[in-house]
């Protein structure tokens, strides 16, 4: 195992600081090899007697990788069901075999984009809700890949010692993250997947709900500001003229709707976190939540709900995702909207081109959330 170490902090240099936070647990139960959410890394030593160092180093590379890319609690985030751990794994394997030098094998039995019918650099959220499954279960990478203690997994640790404690492991994401863009700068060879999660790893975090309000005040603003004329409230210049009434200048409220993600793939907590802060902050803005219409949308849009809290939405769908039938329907509805906000985990199909009358504000729930179109303004919700 020792050996294997070596070889993968040779060729992969700036995933050091996680290959040697590893303890090696030998246990006769495990097939091949397995590992946990605190660096332990079980394997069966009678079974890896005929293994290479090349072929040791570059499974010890791909554990480090699912505990660096979080794949256990981005598990839990997608609410993964005990039936589909197998094609999760499957899905977050290709996601780091995207990454792997050219010229080095694959791990024993782990899928690849080209397996799942996708093409490469993709999140793993996207191979395993867009990709095809395979004819075998050969693969069970552990809890570290999905989050399900198994058998042989031993309790958390106390100690250095035992395994690397929850409060260090992200003092070790970020030292390798920092060392990955380090290696990029001088040698220009870090695989771009690896390189986007450590660039994204150390941009400054900006909390979402103060973001949030930012872009939400922003839309109001530029809303409130086409003034209007309007005959409800006659001008104080009508005193001067003895039969024409004249209107007066006023600001609207803008009207607002909402496009509501409930494909199967969202997660509820996050849902509610961001349902709860706009209420608030459309109350504000002086708009009520009973006046937006909302659209609840999975690959179909349902039909406009009113609402006086979030709270009381009947979320409707539970399906696969295109958000472009919703964004349809709000766009063409009676009320045509000033400001649409899209909540949704990003996994969709997106308009081509903007609405010239709607401003647009999505909000991505999700730590890997894909990227928005680049004319919408966008805000990401993550758990804290």
């Amino acid at each position: 195992m020792s050996a294997g170490r070596l070889w993968a902090a040779y060729n992969y240099p700036y995933l050091s600081a996680a290959l040697f936070a590893i303890r090696f647990i030998d246990d006769s139960r495990v097939r091949a090899i397995s590992g946990d959410e605190y660096f332990r890394l079980y394997f069966d030593g009678r079974q890896l007697g005929d293994w290479s160092p090349e072929l040791l180093g570059i499974e010890m590379v791909h554990q480090v990788n699912h505990l660096l890319r979080a794949h256990s609690s981005r598990a839990g985030e997608i609410n993964l069901r005990e039936a589909d751990t197998f094609r999760w794994v499957d899905a977050v394997d290709a996601e780091i075999n995207d990454d792997l030098l050219e010229g080095h094998p694959l791990p024993r039995d782990s899928a690849t984009a080209e397996e799942l019918g996708l093409s490469d650099a993709l999140f793993g959220e996207e191979y395993f809700l867009g990709g095809k499954p395979r004819n075998m279960e050969l693969r069970d990478c552990g809890s570290s890949a999905h989050g399900r203690p198994r058998d042989w997994n031993l309790p958390p640790p106390t100690s250095g010692k035992e395994g690397v404690r929850p409060d260090e492991i992200d003092l070790i994401r970020r030292q390798v993250a920092a060392e990955t863009v380090a290696y990029q700068k001088v040698h220009g060879t870090v695989p771009g997947n690896m390189l986007r999660w450590a660039t994204g790893l150390l941009e400054p975090q900006i909390d979402w709900r103060v973001q949030l309000r930012v872009l939400l005040r922003r839309g109001f603003a530029e809303v409130a500001g086409a003034v209007d004329y309007d005959y409800r409230r006659p001008s104080r210049r009508s005193s001067c003229t003895s039969k024409v009434v004249l209107p007066s200048l006023r600001s609207r409220v803008p009207r607002v709707a909402i496009v509501l993600d409930t494909s199967a793939s969202m997660d509820e907590y996050l849902l509610g976190q961001a349902l709860q802060e706009i209420d608030g902050l459309l109350s504000a803005g002086g708009v009520r939540f009973g006046s937006i219409e909302i659209f609840t949308c999975d690959v179909e849009a349902q039909i406009a709900q009113r609402v006086r809290r979030a709270s009381d939405l009947k979320l409707f769908g539970g399906g696969g995702t295109d958000l472009r039938a919703g964004i349809d329907k709000a766009l063409e509805s009676r009320h045509n909207p000033d400001l649409l906000i899209v909540i949704s985990d990003g996994f969709t199909e997106w308009p081509e081109n903007s609405s010239p009358k709607t401003k647009f504000l999505v909000v991505l729930l999700g730590e890997n959330a894909p990227d928005a179109p680049s004319w919408m303004e966008s805000v990401s919700v993550a758990r804290a």
